[in-house]
């Protein structure tokens, strides 16, 4: 009785404790009620991104104007993993980190090594005094430099999405666009346990973690929580505890039914190798001792 009543009151705390431990520990959060008064930026409130940085892998257009005869500098050009992009015959330039009117005045800068000034824009002449009149390298008219494709912006969604990983931001997105994009929510996903994971710039306090009713933006209309994307953001989406909690169990009895099996199968082969091993005249429906075969001293049960 006692042994019954200690087994009871294990697993009326064994239970608990398992499905706490497959749920997992919640993460601090930001109050909705505190979100809906900031001015963070959402689906109504959007603020427009500052001056891109190149990184790769960007695609940069750039356009010479007056380049050496058969030597062109035109098209696009892919800043490499090194931050580099390649301007052909006139070598290489380090563009990472930079603006795009910052790499148009390195450009210029460094194809001074081959060609004039003129031809790069940077002296004109005024038609009043005839003398030439030197122009800053970012507002030059003969060189060309434009991002042609964005690639190195990007952010993540992860958790029960049909396709999880890294997409390519154009600046415009929001949480709502970004599940979409992912091909929507798994059947195993909690609507309610959705949110905005937004690191921390170098040397600032902590990250940002921000709740998202899922719920609210879309059967509401709320846009409270359907923020604007930014760069690195990550958007977790997680599993229904019910469903953690199950696939937890599981994973604890698969052992045990592991052991199980291996038992089930070895008494099989046990009993199939007893079978095999049997006389086969016990299989007979009489007992083949009692038959007496006719021969030479039983002259009575030869052929007549």
């Amino acid at each position: 009785m006692d042994c019954t009543r200690t087994a009871r009151w294990r697993l009326a705390w064994v239970v608990p404790l398992l499905a706490l431990i497959a749920c997992g520990c919640q993460t601090v959060r930001t109050p909705e009620e505190k979100i809906a008064q900031s001015n963070l930026p959402r689906e109504l409130e959007k603020t427009s991104m500052p001056e891109y940085v190149v990184e790769p892998p960007d695609l940069i257009r750039i356009e010479v104007l007056e380049a050496l005869p058969g030597r062109p500098v035109t098209g696009e050009r892919l800043v490499r993993p090194d931050g580099k992009i390649s301007l052909d015959f006139y070598g290489d330039i380090y563009v990472a980190g930079l603006t795009i009117s910052e790499i148009k005045e390195k450009v210029i800068i460094h194809l001074r090594q081959f060609l004039t000034d003129e031809a790069l824009g940077l002296i004109e002449l005024d038609p009043d005094t005839l003398e030439y009149e030197k122009i800053p390298p970012k507002e030059s008219n003969r060189i060309f430099v434009d991002v042609s494709s964005y690639n190195s912006k990007v952010y993540y969604i992860q958790g029960d999405v049909i396709q999880p990983g890294r997409l390519v931001l154009t600046g415009n997105e929001t949480v709502l666009d970004a599940i979409n994009y992912a091909g929507g929510l798994l059947p195993t996903a909690a609507t309610q346990n959705i949110r905005l994971v937004r690191p921390a710039p170098p040397g600032a306090c902590c990250t940002q973690v921000l709740p998202v009713n899922l719920a609210a933006i879309v059967n509401a209309g709320d846009t409270t929580t359907n923020y604007q994307i930014m760069p690195g953001d990550r958007i977790v989406i997680y599993r229904d505890p019910i469903v953690r909690t199950t696939v937890f169990i599981n994973r604890l009895a698969e052992p045990f039914f592991s052991v199980l099996n291996g038992i089930q199968i070895y008494s099989f082969a046990a009993q199939s190798l007893r079978f095999l091993n049997r006389p086969i005249d016990n299989n007979l429906g009489g007992n083949t001792n009692n038959v007496v075969l006719p021969n030479a001293t039983n002259p009575a049960l030869g052929v007549r």
